[in-house]
């Protein structure tokens, strides 16, 4: 177990929260699907790496637990689902988005501004934070809810969801050392259960209608 006196634990969860802000700013520029699942699972694998930090620093037997099951699910079990929801309505890129990727960009910069405001406000939660752990938390809530309401594809609408998911279980995670156990567990498989469903649902609606686009969709209420 690695003494929380040192800054090692600190210094990795502070690589972890910037690769993870790359991350979130990298899919606001990317306009392939797959490419999108991908960095969705690199999300996983880093959410995975902060929580065996904070386990290894914590020397809890149920943090290795959801170390584990973050792993299994964000890093893996999602981004498979996604990518068979993928395959099933046949869709390689993003091409219907409100907002272009040249104006894109800047805007979730400025969001991430904002969140490092924000937070910044808020000083030291706990032992584990460190510059850059809440900031990425809240971008990442921010940024992908700008990318769920830009993109008009369900299935970019569904890794967003995700994406904002991952933000809040980062700041679970460090500012408070995890949840318990049963709560996390079952959080992981509400998420897995959750995504499964809207896999299937997109679906059935690439199926009945020819599209998963959005704003066509909303033609349909009548």
């Amino acid at each position: 177990m690695i003494p929380l006196s040192t800054d090692v634990p600190r210094t990795i969860l502070d690589l972890l929260a910037s690769l993870l802000l790359l991350t979130t700013l990298l899919s606001v520029l990317v306009r392939r699907v797959d490419y999108t699942i991908v960095l969705l699972a690199g999300q996983g694998v880093l959410l995975a790496s902060a929580a065996g930090v904070v386990a290894l620093t914590s020397g809890a037997f149920h943090a290795y637990i959801a170390t584990v099951a973050t792993l299994a699910v964000k890093g893996v079990g999602i981004p498979w689902l996604l990518f068979h929801a993928l395959r099933a309505v046949r869709l390689k890129r993003e091409v219907a988005i409100v907002v272009p990727p040249k104006l894109a960009l800047p805007i979730a910069a400025a969001l991430v501004l904002v969140a490092y405001d924000v937070t910044g406000r808020l000083g030291p939660l706990d032992a584990y934070s460190t510059h850059n752990v809440m900031p990425a938390a809240v971008a990442m809530l921010l940024v992908g809810l700008f990318t769920m309401l830009v993109r008009k594809k369900a299935i970019s609408q569904v890794i967003s969801l995700v994406a904002m998911e991952n933000g809040v279980y980062l700041a679970a995670v460090v500012a408070i050392r995890g949840l318990p156990l049963t709560v996390e567990v079952g959080i992981a498989l509400d998420l897995l259960m959750a995504v499964v469903v809207m896999g299937m649902v997109i679906r059935e609606i690439s199926r009945t209608f020819d599209t998963i686009n959005t704003d066509r969709l909303a033609k349909l209420r009548g």
